[in-house]
C-alpha cells in the first residue's frame, strides 16, 4: 500500500512542475537549460517511483517514449533549433503525465478495495502522513535546488503533531491536523511558484541589464565605424525600449525587445564589416599616395606592416581588433601627412628666403610654382585611373598650366591669377578619387 500511495505525492509533485513552476521564459532561453533540466527532474522522480509500484507493460513502453522525446530534446537544443525543442519537451511532460494519472487511477482502485477490506483509520491515517512528508521533502528539495529561502519547519512541525496524536490512539485530532498539514502544503507550494515567477523576472532582468551594457558598446563601435545614420538610430531606439521594458516586470517584453536586439545586432555586424573594408581601402590608397612622395619617410615601414596586419585580422573574421588596428593605422597616417605639410612649408619657407637672398624675381617665383604644380598634376594622373570626371579636371589643369607657363615672363600677374585657378582644381580631383 505504502508503495502505491507514493504515486499520489509523485503525481501532485510534476503537476505542479508541469502547471506551476515552468515559467514562460523558459522558451525564449537560447541555451534551454530549463527545459532539459525540468524534464530530467520529471523523469528521474517518475523512473523512482516506478521502481516501487507495478508497472504495466504499456506504462513502461510510454516511459521509454518519453525517455527518447527528452533525448530529442537535448539533440534540438545542442543545434540551437528552439521551437523543435519546446516541442520535444512538451510531449515528454505530456507522456509522463498520462503515466502519473495511469499510477493514480490503479492506486486509487488499490486504497478503496483496501479500505473495504481494513476498516481500520490508523493504517490509513499513517499513510497519509508519510505522503504528505514525503511531498513536503519533494517540495524542500526544489526551493533548495534554486537557492529559495522558504521556511518549511511549520510543516514538518504538523508532521510530527500528527504522529504523536496518532500514537496516543487519538485518530480525530490526528485527521484535523492532516487538513492543518494539507493547508500548509498549498502555501508552500504557491510560495515556491511566486519565488519561481521572481526568479524568472530577476533573471530576465539581470539578462537586460547585461545586454544593455553590450548595446553600449555596440552603438559606440557603430559611431567610431562610421555606419549609416539609420541603423544607429535604430540601436539607440532599440536601447531605449530595452531600458524601459528592464524596469517593468512584463517579461515577456523584455525577451521581445531582446530579440529585436540580437537581430539589430546582426545587422549591425554585416553593416561593419563592409565599413572596415572601405575604410581599409581608403587607407591602403593614402599609403600608396604617400609611397610616391618625393622623399623619404620613414614611418611608412610601419604603416604597411599595420596595413598587412588589418587585412589579416578582416579575413580572420576578428573585426573589434581590426577596428582598433585601423585607427591606429588612420593616427599615424594623419601624423605622417601633417609632417609632410609641416615639412613643405619649411621648404617652401627655405626657398623664398634664398630666392629673396639673392634677389630672385617675381618671375623666377612664378617658375618654381608652376614646376610644383606640374609634379602635383603629373602625380594625379596616376591616380585618377577610370574615374572621369577626375579625368575631365585633370585636362583642364593641364591646359591651364601651359597657359601659364606663356605669361610666366610677359605678364607675371595674369600667370598668379592661373596658378590660383590650377591649385583649385587640384583640390577638386583629389576631393573626387578620394
Amino acid at each position: 500500500m505504502r508503495k502505491k500511495a507514493t504515486s499520489i505525492a509523485l503525481l501532485a509533485l510534476v503537476a505542479s512542475m508541469i502547471v506551476g513552476s515552468i515559467p514562460s521564459y523558459v522558451y525564449a532561453d537560447s541555451q534551454s537549460d530549463s527545459l532539459i533540466r525540468i524534464a530530467t527532474q520529471a523523469r528521474d522522480q517518475l523512473r523512482i517511483q516506478l521502481s516501487k509500484v507495478d508497472t504495466s507493460q504499456e506504462i513502461k513502453a510510454k516511459f521509454e517514449l518519453g525517455s527518447a522525446e527528452i533525448e530529442s530534446l537535448i539533440k534540438a537544443s545542442k543545434d540551437e533549433n528552439i521551437p523543435a525543442a519546446r516541442e520535444h519537451f512538451l510531449s515528454a511532460m505530456k507522456i509522463f503525465n498520462e503515466i502519473i494519472q495511469q499510477i493514480s487511477e490503479r492506486t486509487s482502485t488499490s486504497e478503496t478495495a483496501l479500505s473495504a477490506s481494513q476498516p481500520a483509520e490508523a493504517p490509513r491515517i499513517s499513510n497519509e502522513i508519510d505522503r504528505s512528508e514525503r511531498y513536503i521533502d519533494q517540495l524542500k528539495g526544489i526551493s533548495d535546488k534554486n537557492g529559495f529561502e522558504i521556511d518549511f519547519s511549520h510543516a514538518y512541525e504538523l508532521i510530527d503533531i500528527a504522529r504523536n496524536q496518532l500514537g496516543e490512539g487519538n485518530s480525530e485530532a490526528a485527521n484535523s491536523t492532516i487538513e492543518e498539514i494539507k493547508h500548509s502544503i498549498s502555501e508552500l507550494n504557491e510560495t515556491l511558484r511566486e519565488k519561481t515567477r521572481q526568479y524568472t523576472t530577476d533573471r530576465a532582468k539581470t539578462l537586460a541589464g547585461k545586454y544593455l551594457e553590450d548595446l553600449d558598446i555596440l552603438i559606440a563601435e557603430a559611431e567610431e565605424v562610421g555606419v549609416s545614420q539609420e541603423t544607429l538610430a535604430k540601436l539607440v531606439e532599440i536601447k531605449e525600449h530595452l531600458n524601459s521594458a528592464s524596469d517593468s516586470s512584463d517579461v515577456d517584453q523584455i525577451i521581445n525587445e531582446l530579440r529585436q536586439l540580437i537581430s539589430a545586432k546582426q545587422d549591425f555586424e554585416d553593416t561593419k564589416i563592409e565599413r572596415l573594408k572601405s575604410r581599409v581601402n581608403q587607407l591602403e590608397s593614402k599609403i600608396v599616395q604617400l609611397l610616391n612622395h618625393p622623399y623619404e619617410i620613414p614611418e611608412l615601414d610601419k604603416a604597411q606592416d599595420m596595413l598587412l596586419d588589418l587585412t589579416v585580422l578582416i579575413s580572420e573574421g576578428s573585426y573589434n581588433e581590426a577596428l582598433r588596428v585601423l585607427n591606429s593605422l588612420n593616427d599615424l597616417i594623419n601624423e605622417i601627412e601633417y609632417s609632410i605639410s609641416q615639412r613643405d612649408e619649411e621648404i617652401t619657407a627655405n626657398e623664398e628666403y634664398s630666392s629673396s637672398s639673392l634677389d630672385d624675381s617675381k618671375t623666377e617665383r612664378i617658375k618654381i610654382k608652376i614646376q610644383r604644380l606640374e609634379t602635383a598634376i603629373n602625380k594625379l594622373a596616376e591616380e585618377v585611373g577610370e574615374n572621369a570626371a577626375a579625368k575631365r579636371w585633370l585636362d583642364n589643369a593641364l591646359s591651364l598650366l601651359e597657359n601659364a607657363k606663356k605669361h610666366v615672363d610677359d605678364s607675371p600677374d595674369e600667370s598668379l591669377k592661373i596658378i590660383t585657378s590650377i591649385e583649385q582644381i587640384i583640390k577638386r580631383i583629389q576631393n573626387t578619387i578620394q
